[in-house]
């Protein structure tokens, strides 16, 4: 586990995280893991050798039915390309206008339920006008609902609910021409996880694979699907990446993958190690693309007041004094944004997306264009409840959902940005 030097810097760096998780409006998804292994990470433990250390590593990536298998050298050091963080191509962060503004043909008003009453979250969007939707009802799998005509198809078939009871739809994805969703619920009588697929065209459901037990979302990697597991260990080094393939439905651990989490980029993971209260982050390591072999290397600034988040080339996190902060892969190009929150790369690195101030921002890094979203602040519990439901603000969804202060259910598309 790696520490540093100065014991005052250790307690600033502690104490910013924690105020910095206590600030948050809603908990970080990955808050839970990191108090999981907050106990194991107290003492000091070796890390795997080959996680940062080896003089030769592989990794075996099983992508539509072949294997590519990519070697890295402890010799290498690769960064990648540094972008241009100079102040004249940052926005003013400030006067940002809203994404109607930036990208009206991203935008779209969305009805507060379904036709049939139901209420319901956006998981993904389709080429077309329909969006992959997932009811609040007992629905056996997502839905493709058109807001502007109010239709809807169910993706499922009968195969999907022959036999089945309280149903709940985990993850909800479109793969191509294709829709994927893990379904949880009671198949005569038994517990059951399984993975779907089914044309988007419409067509016949199909049963991919029987699911072990996953905490937390999957997310699409090439033709797969890719989510954290955890070993029977403790400390940071006891996750793997395990993946299920979209072709056949077989389901195995990303060959080298134990170490390495999910990033903030679907399809990429990370030796990031987030750090807790009770043991120091990781300060540099690895980002991959499971479906190509494709690596980086990264490390943080010493600015950073603990891990960052990195994309293809640049990475993000905060300083000491809590602000938002941008860097390469290599941890040049430092830049502090001067506002309080984090951003986080997403859309391959393309975009920068996260909380500045009390605001949800997304920078077009590509265009220079950015736009801040505006949320209502819910009153009351019932409120609360329908807001959250509604609230897609993460940087991992290419479909951004948020409830406008004057109520209006409102969705940017960030595949069409432009």
């Amino acid at each position: 586990m790696k520490t540093e030097h100065m014991g005052d810097r250790d307690e600033r760096v502690r104490t910013a995280l924690r105020h910095h998780i206590d600030a948050q409006r809603v908990p970080p998804p990955d808050l839970a893991r990191i108090v999981a292994r907050a106990e194991g990470a107290a003492r000091p433990r070796p890390r795997s050798g080959w996680v940062v250390h080896a003089v030769a590593a592989a990794v075996a990536v099983v992508v539509c039915g072949t294997v590519t298998v990519v070697a890295v050298t402890g010799a290498e050091t690769r960064y990648g390309v540094a972008p241009v963080f100079s102040p004249d191509r940052i926005p003013d962060f400030d006067t940002l206008p809203g994404p109607e503004a930036v990208w009206p043909d991203a935008v779209r008003e969305l009805p507060e339920e379904l036709p049939d009453g139901s209420e319901y979250q956006v998981a993904d969007a389709t080429e077309g006008d329909e969006l992959l939707v997932v009811s609040a009802g007992r629905e056996t799998g997502p839905l493709l609902f058109d807001p502007d005509t109010g239709s809807v198809r169910r993706v499922a078939t009968a195969a999907v609910s022959d036999g089945l009871a309280q149903p709940r739809v985990t993850t909800a994805q479109v793969a191509g021409d294709r829709v994927v969703w893990f379904l949880e619920g009671r198949r005569d009588g038994r517990v059951v996880r399984e993975a779907w697929v089914a044309p988007v065209a419409g067509g016949a459901a199909t049963r991919l694979a029987n699911l072990p037990a996953i905490s937390g979302k999957a997310v699409l990697a090439g033709d797969a699907m890719i989510w954290e597991v955890f070993g029977p260990g403790q400390g940071e080094d006891d996750v793997a990446i395990r993946r299920l393939s979209l072709a056949d439905g077989r389901i195995a651990d990303v060959p080298g993958s134990r170490g390495y989490w999910l990033s903030t980029i679907p399809g990429w993971i990370t030796t990031q190690y987030p750090g807790t209260p009770f043991g120091e982050p990781e300060r540099g390591g690895e980002l991959v693309d499971v479906a190509t072999g494709e690596r980086y290397r990264w490390k943080a600034n010493e600015e950073m007041v603990g891990t960052v988040a990195c994309g293809p080339d640049w990475c993000s996190g905060w300083t000491v004094g809590e602000q938002a902060a941008i860097q390469d892969l290599g941890g040049r190009a430092y830049v502090s944004l001067k506002e309080r929150g984090s951003l986080e790369p997403a859309l391959g690195g393309r975009l920068a997306i996260g909380s500045l101030g009390e605001r949800w921002v997304v920078w077009d890094r590509s265009t220079g264009k950015a736009a801040a979203i505006e949320r209502g602040r819910p009153d009351g519990m019932f409120a609360r409840e329908r807001f959250f439901l509604r609230d897609g603000t993460s940087t991992r969804s290419t479909v951004q959902t948020w409830i406008a202060p004057d109520g209006t259910y409102t969705m940017l598309d960030l595949k069409r940005l432009g």
